[in-house]
């Protein structure tokens, strides 16, 4: 879903729509079907605006603000593939303030398995880069957005554990689509005059909108920023495929042993990830059956099927 924002955001461009009234009438539209799905639900908003989910619309409002308008600005005058090159060094950023911030251990596996999708990454956009415009404004609007990336997703993987996905996720909507709002009413927003435009606008809304960032806010708290900076990488490989089946683009050498390069590290990452047991998991006794176990404490087993349980206060 996100891999193919670039190319639907360069249309949007081509019909006269700024990255910020992309993104106003992209996050307003999104936050319809969260809410309709929270109130469904039964989630309590209130009880989750009250229990700090405040805090994911304030992220959402400045690292998430911050770090999207960057990327999207760097379009209108820098190639995508250099674009996307860069921006993608933010997982070995996310591994720096896990252990500087954090102070958690920095793996050598992991080290290893960005090393390799960095690798990848060059392969698969070096036409994009030895062919590509190094604007110096496009260059300026770029560089930041992968450390507030890295700070975003770090911020988010505590924030969003206290929370439902979709719960978090429209709350993290909420703030984008305030900020882009307020900026808009100062600098104007564009409507689409294409039934075409509004076409791609409720696609981005809905599809890499809505249900992506339902996805990010289930599975960043659970999988950690560095796993889940890996894992995403999975993007590039989404733009590559769209860049071959849609532009036309070369399917050469360098491309494919670079996309292998990206899988093999997402995998290897993805496979020597431990499982840790539940945190609510009961003892095994010798002789004994772990239904049994489970049946003589029905309560707790209930609890242990919530995903939130034992994750305290983040």
């Amino acid at each position: 879903m996100v891999g193919v924002m670039p190319v639907v955001t360069l249309r949007l461009y081509a019909d006269g729509i700024s990255a910020p009234s992309m993104l106003v009438w992209r996050y307003g539209i999104a936050l319809l079907p969260l809410a309709a799905v929270a109130v469904a639900t039964r989630h309590d908003l209130r009880a989750a605006l009250r229990g700090g989910a405040w805090r994911i619309t304030l992220v959402g409002a400045t690292l998430g603000a911050g770090q999207t308008l960057c990327f999207w600005e760097s379009l209108h005058t820098l190639d995508t593939s250099v674009a996307i090159l860069l921006f993608y060094v933010y997982p070995a950023l996310t591994l720096a303030i896990d252990r500087l911030f954090f102070k958690r251990p920095i793996r050598p596996r992991a080290l290893l398995c960005i090393g390799v999708i960095l690798l990848g990454a060059g392969l698969v956009t070096l036409p994009g880069v030895t062919n590509g415009n190094l604007d110096p404004r496009g260059l300026m609007w770029l560089l930041p957005s992968p450390v507030i990336y890295a700070f975003y997703l770090a911020a988010n993987a505590v924030l969003m554990r206290r929370h439902p996905p979709v719960v978090s996720a429209g709350f993290l909507y909420l703030g984008l689509a305030l900020v882009f709002l307020a900026a808009g009413s100062v600098i104007g927003i564009e409507v689409p005059t294409t039934a075409g435009a509004w076409l791609l606008i409720v696609f981005i809304a809905l599809g890499p909108g809505a249900l992506t960032v339902t996805l990010f806010s289930y599975s960043v708290p659970r999988l950690g920023p560095t796993s889940y900076a890996i894992i995403a990488n999975t993007e590039l490989l989404t733009v590559v495929a769209i860049g071959v089946l849609w532009l036309g683009d070369a399917v050469t050498p360098a491309r494919a042993i670079g996309g292998a390069l990206i899988v093999a590290g997402i995998l290897v990452h993805a496979l020597s990830r431990q499982r840790t047991p539940h945190p609510n998991a009961l003892p095994v006794v010798p002789g004994s059956s772990p239904g049994r176990e489970r049946e003589k404490s029905p309560s707790l087993a209930a609890r242990s099927l919530s995903p939130f349980t034992g994750r305290g206060a983040g």
